[in-house]
Parts: structure tokens; C-alpha cells; sequence
């Protein structure tokens, strides 16, 4: 076959059409010389020849007709580069594409030499993976033509499932972002995305024969007032599944179930135990709100959806979720109790099991397999079904002992200060250096908190390390880093943001300045080309190093890449009062992973946000609290007040009462008020509840003192249900 070059042959490769969606651009870009192709993956066995391949003239020769299909990616990225004879007349060098029966699916093998390349591979999977590693080898070279270097690999993947989830409820993601994900994905032949597609927040699948799950469920109402939200209609469904095929990636859905469905039993409220009208939620967590199993009216409907979307995805695998499912709804439903007593549960997990098995069963008549996070362990579960374990070793011990295989994960939305680069190139999906029923393992980006601007950072360059870690044998090899540059540069080079650093994103650090009076601020970007403007009430600009605050207002920061925001406006409210600056004690100090300033954050002036997280707020969790403030000298004082927060899928709960004392000389003192409250124990948004005592005749006094006392343990209902609440407050007010 090496001496085949007849004209026919080479005309026949030219009728080939070349479809616009498998133009791939190469990986490095003319003009970069490296001593060593920056080859992520790292294939299992390299060995480098003497020469090169130039990469001029070229054509391609199928050694049988199908294998044509399998050349053509190959083909496009030639001419894309101008490496293609577009003639018989032009050919130089020769690029033979074989089968070869002896590979496994996925595997691949490449000989490169100074007049020719031999590529072998069992499947059109493996043929493709060879097109990436190709297009990594292409090093320019003296003159600025490309070459391949000269080269024997022999290569294929250490796990089946090489993956990522992206949740596109929590933020739409467009259908022009999700092609720029996928082609990334298959540069790292990575070969599966699992596309999170319905939650709380956002049902983002068109559905013909049920429209409100996009009119109403795929939308939502914003604080200030604004509508957030999309879909997809089927038709840019089957783009993207045609796409990700094309590129040899698996599309695998999620439709969840029975809970994490708010935006669903938004559209429908008969799908629910309660039939309640809702709102699609704004905020994140774990929602009361499931499916109601007991009801043949919701299996009619899961039914129906599931009948018009499984032909959208040629996959055999559907995941179906099954995490985090409340159970207080069923228990107090009677459809539901009904079910359990003709089923013979015992009780609401036994339910759930039912519920999935059910599931499953309606599955398998389409010819699908049930994948679910591990919960669906709880209860009993066919071993049949596949589990992402999301919850560490127990769960997967679990799985493993109940006979099923699993799926691991290595959660993205963790920010790369917290899961570094390191951590990822140690990530090891076996249990107990076993990789028995473990198919392979996922990166999940939940979107909470991540959208299209600033998803880069999250994932770059940590996908390529997790890309190499599920792909080669072992550990990564010590030079990752440096092949990890050229990558780099060309993501950036195309618009993404990336973290060159083990750092968060964006940080930013507010702090009264007892001494001086006023407030200073320190930002903490996660890259130096990150631009941080600011805006208070008397100026605006762009930060340098550090901005001080000479009077209370509204402070809003907004980092910029490359002149576009990454992220919402982060705002600070600073407020002045008569405690401002004043000495603290606290019965017992904060939890330290929450608040900046245990010393003196109660009476800063700096008033939390709505995430306990914002280094504002300081926790305790399980006792009563007293604040003592210190005014220096008596003062005369109208009001008290302790700001306190509620985030009660955090465990956070408002206290119960709040005390407001006063003292001359913090030895005596005299209750002012006891100021109670009627906000329920319940899901929903974080909120923050002022606690004030409005004094009918001012009173001159040196200390104040708050006791807040703790509403005890998290009730029945709760996921945490007896474990101990937690309270958090940012600041005593006097006035």
C-alpha cells in the first residue's frame, strides 16, 4: 500500500465534502518553537525518530472506503493549515489511514516519518484522538513550514469515561459557548459531557407536548427586578449532539429526579404534593419542593418527557440525579403514604428506592441505562444502575459492594486556591488502589457562582490535568506544567480566562481603620491583568493597591478581563453609628472560617451581603452568643440593633430572641428589650433580619450589651434534621 499514489485515489479524496463543524484549528500556532510537542494527554508510549513530516503537499490515503469518514476531520485540518495537495499533481508525502482490529476501541497508533504517516486505529474514536495528537506534534520549524516530528506512538485511554458536567440551570450557557467547550474537550480526548439540564432554577430543555416548562420554568425574576434565563429548543439540542458526535464525544442528559424540580412544579403545580404556586427560585440549595411519586399524574408526565426527549441523545445512558431529595412533602402527602402501603415500604427512602427502580425500569424499555449521584444507593438499588459517587470513599464502597459501577468526581466550582493544580495531578479515581467497577471519573462545574465569562478560570488549566490523569497510567509526569503552556496561551489567545495561579478569582477585603477612621480596602485578584473598578458615593475609578473610605455609603466593586466584567458587581453597605470603633467582647470567639476581623467585626460599620461567606459575618454554632460593646465614655443611645442572617440549608437560623442590656460599668445590668420574631423555619433565600429595640426615652450609657440566644437543633425536616444550628450576625448597631 506505501507505493499506491494513483490519480483516481487521490481524486476520490478530494470529493470528500468538508463540513464547517470539523474545521479544527491547530493546537500550537506557527512562530512558537518548543524542543518538545506539548502533548496533553501524554500518550502511553512515545518513541521519538530521527526527522521529520513537512507539512506541505500532503494528501490522505484510506486503506477502505469507511475509513474515508474517519479521514476527513484529518483532511479539513490540513487544508485549514494549507498543508492539503489539492491536486494529483501537487502530492509530495503521503498520510495512510488503516484499521487495525488488534487496538482496543479507543486506541490509536501513529508512525511518523520523513515521507510518510501511518495511522492505525480499531474505531473512528481513535481515529480522531490521533487527529488531536497530530495537531499537537505540528512544530514549526527553521523556514516557519510545520512539521510532525519523527515518531512512534502507541496509544489509548487508562478509563472508558472521561468526562465533565455542566450545569446550565443554575446559568444558561448559549449554544455558541457550548461548541467552544466541546472542541476544547476533544483536544483533550476527554469523551463524554454530561449535560446538567434541569434543576431548581432553571428547566432549559424544550418540551413540545408540556411548553411551560420553558414559558415559565426556564425563567426567573431577579432581585432588581430583571428576567434571567433560556433553553434550548430540540432543534439546538440536536446541534449540539451532532457537534459533540462529530468530535467523538458522548452527550449523556440530566433530567432530574424526583427532587431538585422547583422550576418544573413551577410550570405544573400538580406535579408536587402540595400543588402550591411557585416562583422559580433565585437562590441556591436543597428545595422542600419533589415530585409527587404517589400520584400516576407524574408518572404520566415524567413519561411523556422522557418519550419525546431520549431521541434527541443517541446515548445509552440517561442520568436522572436522584441527590438531595427532601422527604417532609411525602410524609405529609397522602397520594404518596398511599403508594408506600400498596407497595409495602417501609418508609420514604424505601419510596425513593421504589421511585428509582421505577424509573430504571421505564428506562430500559427505550433501551437506556440509569446513571444517578449516590443517593440512589439509599433505600436499595438495582445493580445494574451506575453511580456517581459524589460524597467520597463510604459511597463508593457502597456501590461497590452492592454490586454496581461508578462514576468518581472532582468538583471544578471549588476555586483553584482551594482544589490547586497539584491536588488535581494527584487525583486518583480508585478506591483503595483498586479501580474495580470504576469506569473512569468527572469534573463537574455546578454554575451557582460560574457563568460564561469567568468558566475558564474555573476549569483552565485544571482540565488538562485532569484530562491526563484519567487518560495515562500513573500519576501525571513531572512536566505537565511546561506542556501545560502552549495550551495556555493559545486559550487565552481565543478569548478565555485562565488561572496561571493556585488563587481565587477575585477576593476583595474591607476593614475599619480604627486609628484613622475610616474604612480600607484591598482587592485580590486572581491574575494581575484582572482590573478591579470601583464606585462609592464621592469617587470612581480603577483600583491601584489599596482605597480608603472616608465616610459610610454604598462601595461596589467590579473586576474586568480584558474590558469585560467577570463576574456581577459585588457591593458593600457601610454604615456609621455610635458603636462604630467601639471594644468588643464575645462570650466565645466566631467559628474561624467565617469573618475577617473576630476582634472588632461587630462593630466595623461594614454590613454583610447575603453570603456568609462574604468574610462580613461571623458564626457560631450550638450555644447562645453575648456581644459586650465598650463605647469608651457614656453616650446617650435611641436605638439597638443586631443584624442577624438566615440561610436555612446551611443550617443557619435566625436566633430565637435577642436581648438588648445596657451598663455603667459592665458589672450591673438592665435589660432594655427582648425583641422576638415570626420568620419561619423554611427553605428559601438567605435573608437578613434586623433585630432593633426602639427606646421610648433616650438613656445615657458606657456598655450595650445583645444575647442572642440559638433556636436549638435543625427540625425534622431538614437534611441536617438534629444537628445543631448555627447563628450568624455582622454587627450591633447603636444609635
Amino acid at each position: 500500500m506505501q507505493t499506491l499514489m494513483p490519480r483516481a485515489l487521490a481524486r476520490r479524496t478530494e470529493l470528500v465534502p468538508l463540513p464547517a463543524l470539523l474545521m479544527l484549528p491547530a493546537l500550537l500556532l506557527p512562530g512558537r518553537a518548543c524542543a518538545q510537542p506539548s502533548l496533553i494527554p501524554w500518550p502511553q508510549d512515545v518513541a521519538w525518530q530521527a526527522g521529520s513530516f513537512p507539512l506541505q503537499e500532503v494528501t490522505i490515503v484510506a486503506a477502505e472506503p469507511e475509513l474515508e469518514g474517519w479521514s476527513t476531520p484529518l483532511r479539513n485540518h490540513l487544508l485549514t493549515i494549507g498543508a492539503l495537495a489539492l491536486n494529483s499533481n501537487e502530492i509530495i508525502r503521503a498520510v495512510y489511514v488503516t484499521r487495525d482490529l488488534m487496538l482496543p476501541n479507543e486506541g490509536y497508533t501513529l508512525t511518523v516519518e520523513e515521507s510518510k504517516v501511518t495511522l492505525g486505529a480499531r474505531t473512528r474514536a481513535g481515529a480522531l484522538h490521533a487527529l488531536h495528537t497530530l495537531e499537537q506534534l505540528e512544530t514549526p520549524g527553521a523556514d516557519g513550514t510545520l512539521h510532525w516530528p519523527g515518531v512512534r506512538i502507541s496509544d489509548a485511554p487508562s478509563y472508558p469515561w472521561r468526562g465533565t458536567m455542566l450545569d446550565v440551570s443554575r446559568h444558561f450557557y448559549s449554544v455558541a459557548f457550548l461548541t467552544r467547550y466541546l472542541d476544547e474537550l476533544a483536544r483533550l480526548k476527554l469523551n463524554i459531557f454530561h449535560w446538567h439540564l434541569t434543576d431548581d432554577q432553571g428547566w432549559r430543555i424544550e418540551v413540545k407536548e408540556y411548553p411551560r416548562l420553558t414559558e415559565i420554568g426556564a425563567w426567573r425574576t431577579e432581585a432588581d427586578g430583571t428576567r434571567y434565563g433560556g433553553f434550548y429548543t430540540q432543534e439546538q439540542v440536536r446541534e449540539i449532539v451532532r457537534y459533540a458526535l462529530d468530535r467523538g464525544i458522548e452527550v449523556v442528559p440530566e433530567i432530574e429526579f424526583p427532587g431538585h424540580c422547583t422550576a418544573a412544579l413551577a410550570a405544573y403545580p400538580h406535579l408536587g404534593c402540595r400543588a402550591d404556586t411557585l416562583e422559580v427560585p433565585t437562590h441556591w440549595g436543597v428545595f422542600q419542593e419533589v415530585y409527587c411519586v404517589g400520584r400516576e399524574a407524574t408518572w404520566t408526565f415524567l413519561q411523556d418527557v422522557l418519550d419525546e426527549l431520549l431521541p434527541l441523545f443517541p446515548s445509552v445512558w440517561v442520568h436522572i440525579g436522584g441527590d438531595e431529595v427532601p422527604k417532609d412533602r411525602w410524609r405529609a402527602c397522602a397520594a404518596c403514604q398511599e403508594r408506600m402501603q400498596q407497595e409495602g415500604l417501609r418508609d420514604e427512602d424505601a419510596l425513593q428506592a421504589w421511585s428509582i427502580q421505577r424509573m430504571q425500569a421505564y428506562l430500559r424499555t427505550k433501551g437506556k441505562q440509569l446513571i444517578g449521584w449516590d443517593e440512589i444507593l439509599a433505600g436499595g438499588l438495582d445493580s445494574t444502575a451506575v453511580v456517581e459517587v459524589w460524597r467520597g470513599d463510604e459511597q463508593a464502597r457502597k456501590a461497590r459492594d452492592n454490586g454496581n459501577r461508578m462514576i468518581r468526581t472532582l468538583y471544578f466550582n471549588t476555586s483553584p486556591a482551594t482544589l490547586n493544580l497539584e491536588a488535581v495531578m494527584r487525583y486518583d479515581p480508585r478506591m483503595n488502589d483498586s479501580a474495580a467497577q470504576v469506569m473512569g471519573a468527572e469534573c463537574p462545574v455546578w454554575s451557582e457562582h460560574i457563568d460564561e465569562r469567568n468558566i475558564g478560570y474555573m476549569v483552565f488549566p485544571r482540565l488538562q490535568a485532569f484530562a491526563e490523569r484519567l487518560w495515562t497510567s500513573g500519576a501525571p509526569r513531572e512536566d505537565l506544567r511546561g506542556r501545560m503552556a502552549p495550551h495556555v496561551e493559545r486559550l487565552e489567545r481565543e478569548g478565555w480566562i485562565t488561572a496561571r495561579e493556585d488563587r481565587d478569582l477575585f477576593k476583595a477585603h474591607v476593614r475599619h481603620d480604627r486609628g484613622r477612621g475610616d474604612w480600607l480596602v484591598t482587592t485580590a485578584p486572581g491574575r494581575p491583568d484582572i482590573a478591579v473598578e470601583f464606585s462609592t458615593p464621592d469617587t470612581a475609578g480603577v483600583f491601584t493597591d489599596s482605597l480608603h473610605l472616608r465616610r459610610a455609603g454604598r462601595l461596589s466593586l467590579r473586576p474586568t478581563w480584558n474590558g469585560q466584567d467577570l463576574q456581577d458587581e459585588r457591593a458593600y453597605r457601610i454604615e456609621s453609628h455610635l458603636g462604630l470603633g467601639a471594644t468588643q467582647t464575645l462570650s466565645r470567639p466566631p467559628d474561624p472560617k467565617y469573618g475577617l476581623d473576630p476582634e472588632h467585626g461587630l462593630s466595623d460599620g461594614l454590613l454583610g451581603t447575603d453570603d456568609f461567606h462574604d468574610g462580613l459575618w461571623q458564626g457560631w454554632q450550638g450555644q447562645d452568643l453575648t456581644i459586650t460593646l465598650d463605647l469608651g465614655h457614656p453616650v446617650e443611645i435611641q436605638d439597638l440593633s443586631s443584624r442577624c442572617l438566615q440561610g436555612v440549608t446551611y443550617w443557619i437560623l435566625l436566633p430565637l430572641t435577642v436581648e438588648f442590656q445596657s451598663s455603667d460599668d459592665a458589672e450591673y445590668w438592665r435589660t432594655i428589650a427582648v425583641v422576638a420574631h415570626e420568620v419561619p423555619i423554611a427553605p428559601g433565600a438567605h435573608l437578613v433580619h434586623d433585630f432593633t429595640a426602639k427606646l421610648l426615652e433616650p438613656i445615657r450609657t458606657r456598655y450595650v450589651r445583645a444575647v442572642l440566644v440559638n433556636q436549638g437543633r435543625m427540625p425534622a425536616w431538614h437534611l441536617g434534621a438534629g444537628g445543631e444550628s448555627w447563628i450568624f450576625t455582622d454587627e450591633l448597631v447603636v444609635e
